[in-house]
């Protein structure tokens, strides 16, 4: 069989050490949540439910992105009006954030769905599937950050939020299992000739 050349150590050390670089980025709070890889790379998906009409949320939101967020680096990409196509998604939006030391940039998705009533008068809920990802190659761990990009964006928005984690972002409790699985895999890639 034939190999490529490639002294497998030192490639290991070089992603360990770009690992440890990336997982050193998220500063607390709200870095309790860690991803390793759940879409590939480390990424979070939070369903998050307003008392407010879409519109209105989708509104905020995207205002919000525009002046920064609650730490003035997240930043509007783009966002659309969905209600013409006559499906369940009402708005989408799409933001990037940047991490405190402005190294790396991870990219966010909002999904609006429409309002349903959850009583007999006029109050709503809409609910927000907030995604983040983390946008370099090699950060399959996230120390938490893209948790932190959603948590923290969407307490600045200063209205009352329930949530519920869909996939990714594991509560401590379920994380610790995780993160021990990658590590021996690591090491295991580290162990072959």
């Amino acid at each position: 069989m034939a190999t490529c050349g490639l002294n497998v150590l030192p490639l290991f050390m070089c992603c360990l050490l770009a690992f440890v670089s990336f997982a050193a980025t998220c500063q607390p709070p709200d870095c309790d949540r860690p991803d390793c890889g759940t879409c590939g790379n480390a990424c979070c998906k939070v369903d998050y439910t307003f008392e407010q009409e879409p519109e209105a949320v989708y509104n905020t939101l995207k205002t919000y992105l525009m002046k920064g967020g609650n730490d003035g680096r997240y930043r509007f990409v783009g966002g659309q009006d969905l209600r013409p196509a006559n499906i369940s998604v009402m708005f989408v939006i799409q933001g990037k954030h940047q991490t405190l030391v402005h190294h790396y940039n991870d990219t966010l998705n909002f999904v609006v769905y429409g309002a349903k009533e959850t009583r007999g008068d006029a109050s709503t809920q809409t609910v927000v599937t907030g995604f983040s990802v983390s946008d370099i190659a090699t950060a399959f761990c996230d120390a938490g950050q893209n948790y932190k990009n959603l948590e923290g964006f969407i307490k600045g928005l200063g209205m009352p939020f329930a949530e519920v984690t869909a996939f990714g972002c594991p509560r401590k409790s379920d994380a610790k299992d995780d993160v021990v699985k990658q590590m021996v895999l690591m090491k295991s890639m580290a162990i072959k000739p």
